[in-house]
């Protein structure tokens, strides 16, 4: 039997390396829409401390039984806030927490596939509109005061739940967006321009098998037209993760009272910290309308 040589070892594995490598990018795909490193949640974050505040824990089950945590921080009015993908409510206090001061109630929580939430996949309001269902239930059962009065506030993904939500949930009263895509479908596109489309088709189809949802049916652009309550729409000009043109698109789409509400000079990544009070004045202001 003639032996293979060196050379051609390194001409079959030149060849087979690849093809494994095409199969385990195929396969990682569909995870890589619906699932991520799930970041850890402090019990006692120190900022709580900072601004004297403390936090009650939530926790209930979703209507399809799934496990939510949350914190509830009590005030005068509520105020439900939602972190983007791959976040925490952790993640959204240095933001809150002067509404908070301002007199809000604040009830965050870890969107599915989140912090110390259940479920494994995250569909970006597809499903976790019933998060926010479940933890208005929840607080009425606490008998929390006036949750006939929530002002429902999402960023970046989470403005894409928030909107979901408002279109199903009336006991929502006013919505405010901060960097939502319009559409999840045009929003992948934008975001890997270089899959070719047959490859980025065939990861959407996998994932929406995996997690059981319809990705057509993730658009904002078409929830929001179902809104009834107010709607404060906030974007960073200079946004280019998710463009300020969707912002745009929103607010153009949005067919109750609404108002637009650019940030100059600010992109995805810093608008919270660089618009952080005129942020919370607007907020006030449309909360208090």
């Amino acid at each position: 039997m003639k032996k293979i040589g060196k050379s051609q070892i390194i001409t079959i594995l030149s060849l087979i390396i690849p093809f494994i490598a095409v199969i385990m990018f195929d396969r990682w795909l569909p995870y890589s829409l619906l699932s991520h490193y799930k970041f850890p949640v402090l019990d006692n974050p120190p900022i709580l401390k900072q601004y004297g505040a403390s936090a009650e824990t939530l926790a209930f089950k979703t209507k399809d039984n799934i496990n939510i945590s949350g914190w509830f921080i009590p005030a005068k009015t509520p105020s439900i806030v939602l972190h983007s993908r791959g976040a925490t409510r952790q993640d959204m206090l240095e933001f809150s927490l002067p509404l908070w001061q301002a007199g809000f109630n604040l009830a965050l929580i870890d969107l599915r596939g989140h912090g110390r939430s259940g479920s494994d996949y995250f569909t970006f309001g597809y499903h976790e509109w019933q998060d926010v269902s479940g933890l208005i239930d929840n607080l009425e059962r606490r008998h929390i005061t006036a949750t006939n009065d929530i002002t429902l506030i999402g960023v970046s993904a989470g403005g894409a739940v928030a909107t979901s939500a408002a279109s199903k949930e009336p006991r929502i009263k006013r919505l405010v967006t901060i960097a939502s895509f319009a559409d999840l479908n045009d929003a992948i596109k934008q975001q890997v321009p270089l899959l070719p489309e047959f490859w980025r088709n065939r990861a959407i189809k996998e994932a929406e098998k995996m997690a059981k949802f319809d990705i057509a049916e993730v658009s904002p652009m078409r929830a929001i037209k179902k809104v009834k309550c107010p709607v404060l729409i906030i974007h960073a000009v200079k946004d280019e993760y998710i463009p300020f043109e969707n912002g745009k698109i929103l607010f153009a789409a949005a067919t109750s009272k609404k108002e637009f509400y650019p940030i100059p000079e600010a992109n995805h990544a810093n608008m919270l910290r660089l618009a952080k009070e005129e942020l919370k004045t607007k907020i006030i202001q449309f909360a208090s309308k």
